[in-house]
């Protein structure tokens, strides 16, 4: 159990040097590119590579409950992908975490009811994007199974989700559920609090 907690504050001090790598990399191999915010297409997959990047990160400050998570991460996406935010997910997850398995399964709206069955079987993020019609009971129900996370603090407040993206202007900044660090299920590191340029803790 301490072997595995101090593991855990190992990865969440690396994280943060393992960032500008993966900026870096980003940008050199074409996922990045300049952008006008009065465009709102490139706009928003702007916005989708900001949210994949912090995701990748937060993995490192989570202790999960899932046995498996040393070596495998299961990632759930869903809502219609047109900025292609599973695939840049996927490779900012490989620079990242080379050493672990990622396996992002990416479901439309029109495919709400494999989703759900898919996600009821457990994953370590569930990832609700802005488009995306998943709500009520059927999300109730997964609350326990893993990190849910949704678009606005308004989605995070009226949902079982633990964290939300939040833009503001040109920027991106993850907002976390406060009952969700430290908690039973799922533990999300209050190391988090300290990245205040990039972070708030919320009370839902």
């Amino acid at each position: 159990m301490f072997r595995k907690f101090s593991r855990f504050q190992n990865f969440a001090q690396r994280a943060m040097q393992n960032a500008a790598l993966l900026v870096v990399a980003v940008l050199i191999l074409g996922i990045g590119s300049s952008y006008t915010f009065g465009q709102s297409a490139e706009q928003s997959r702007k916005l989708a590579r900001l949210e994949a990047t912090y995701l990748t990160h937060l993995t490192k400050y989570i202790q999960w409950d899932r046995q498996d998570t040393e070596t495998k991460l299961k990632i759930i996406v869903h809502g219609d992908d047109r900025f292609k935010f599973s695939e840049t997910l996927r490779f900012a997850m490989k620079i990242s975490n080379p050493q672990t398995s990622v396996e992002i399964l990416s479901f439309s709206n029109a495919q709400q009811q494999a989703a759900l069955n898919e996600a009821s079987k457990g994953f370590n993020f569930l990832v609700l994007l802005n488009n995306s019609s998943m709500s009520g009971v059927p999300l109730s129900e997964l609350k326990d199974k893993g990190v849910i996370v949704v678009h606005g603090q308004k989605r995070l407040n009226s949902s079982p989700a633990q964290v939300a993206f939040e833009y503001n202007q040109n920027r991106v900044r993850m907002l976390i559920d406060r009952k969700a660090i430290g908690g039973q299920k799922n533990r999300i590191s209050s190391k988090l609090a300290e990245l205040k340029s990039a972070v708030r803790v919320v009370d839902k």
